[in-house]
């Protein structure tokens, strides 16, 4: 009897990974599902895709650089958000709804590139996070670790990394992702 409550105990615990790919995977169906039932309505309401890159093509250096000051803001608030959402007793429940709401995103647009282009979606879709997702997914995965491994975060060196990472995906996302979609696309 006495090993069956050691045995309950050692696995009610789940590891923090395994509930984060839980979450991940749950937004990613609940996302896919959503997308998929207003497939038509969303389509019709959203127009985006198509006009966001033809308005990148199009912007001349002083707007690209307005753009990038935007975007750059944005990105480091979002870090800056997720870095202090590490910081609070509630960081692994906090990350865990982050990742659902991350896959819940993910999926979502994906089905709309894939509902609006086809098999192609897929192609527009990584031409449009790469190479500057790559950026943004370093910073979350440095987050996450961090509260995984419950890591104090009032080191500066981590808070410059992921600056730095923040700074150079914004960078990546004005400046060389259009050209790179013009390319593919």
């Amino acid at each position: 009897m006495a090993d069956w409550g050691s045995a309950m105990k050692r696995m009610g615990r789940i590891p923090f990974w395994n509930l984060w790919v839980l979450s991940m995977t749950a937004g990613v169906l609940t996302g896919t599902i959503w997308a998929n039932l207003l497939g038509g309505e969303l389509l019709g309401q959203i127009g985006y895709f198509d006009g966001i890159w033809g308005t990148g093509r199009n912007m001349d250096e002083e707007e690209r650089r307005l753009l990038w000051r935007y975007v750059l803001g944005q990105r480091l608030w979002e870090a800056g958000f997720g870095g202090m959402v590490a910081m609070t007793p509630l960081a692994a429940p906090g990350y865990l709804l982050l990742a659902f709401g991350g896959g819940f995103v993910l999926a979502a647009i994906i089905t709309v590139f894939t509902l609006e282009k086809g098999v192609m979606g897929i192609v527009c879709w990584l031409a449009s996070v790469l190479p500057h997702g790559l950026c943004y997914l370093g910073v979350w995965a440095v987050w996450t670790m961090a509260v995984r491994e419950r890591q104090d975060l009032r080191k500066v060196k981590v808070w410059l990394l992921v600056g730095i990472l923040a700074a150079a995906g914004s960078f990546l996302e004005v400046w060389i992702n259009p050209a790179l979609a013009d390319l593919i696309l």
